[in-house]
């Protein structure tokens, strides 16, 4: 029997919206535009997550209503998480985002029990602490993509979900690649085969073992 190893980015991917970006915008600390440009020029996604999270002046309850206000997950994803929690399946998030933003969404969603890898911040008066884990010199795209192959070394099929241009080497790396939004194209374009994402069902179909017909683009 195959055994599976999930992994996922988180904004955009399991949330229908981009919810860092949300916040950058609603704390008035970015732009539509400016967030685009940065996605174009590959911006370092430490750098942009600490200068742009770094002045904001809020408090837990305040933040947390405002990720909460608009974060909503994509279908299947629940089912998924308690699916691989009983069956023992790796299922993980690598993300260049906040978990002071990802806990208060699983965990409204009762999903608390995937492992997080991404930053940790902290809400103090004046502003957020946001600290990055050592990926050893790993970009975030290599890091994401140094999961994939953690897993693939150990005798897993790795099934990846994400939506972004640092998701791309992770991608090309997996065994199943659902992709969505930037990484869609971009995977377009560089003819990498992909099954187009909407939600989790077909993978989780898929990791039941059920005969799920995948459409490559």
């Amino acid at each position: 029997m195959t055994q599976y190893a999930l992994i996922t980015d988180f904004d955009g991917t399991i949330t229908t919206i981009d919810i860092g970006n949300y916040l950058c915008i609603f704390y008035g600390l970015s732009t539509p535009e400016k967030i685009e440009y940065a996605y174009k020029t590959k911006a370092d996604a430490r750098q942009w997550m600490e200068q742009n999270f770094g002045p904001v002046k809020t408090t837990v309850k305040d933040f947390e209503a405002a990720v909460l206000s608009q974060a909503v997950v994509r279908a299947g994803f629940r089912d998924l998480c308690i699916y691989a929690q009983k069956n023992n399946i790796p299922f993980e998030i690598a993300s260049g985002g906040l978990d002071i933003y990802i806990k208060p969404v699983l965990k409204k969603y009762d999903c608390e029990q995937i492992k997080i890898l991404s930053a940790s911040a902290e809400i103090k008066p004046d502003c957020i602490t946001v600290k990055f884990p050592d990926y050893k010199g790993l970009r975030m795209e290599e890091f994401k993509k140094s999961r994939v192959m953690y897993y693939k070394e150990r005798g897993y099929k790795v099934i990846f979900f994400g939506d972004g241009p640092g998701d791309f080497d992770a991608a090309c790396a997996a065994d199943i690649v659902f992709a969505t939004s930037r990484l869609e194209k971009i995977l377009i374009e560089n003819k990498i085969p992909f099954c187009h994402f909407q939600d989790y069902t077909a993978a989780l179909k898929i990791v039941r073992g059920e005969n799920v017909p995948l459409s490559f683009a």
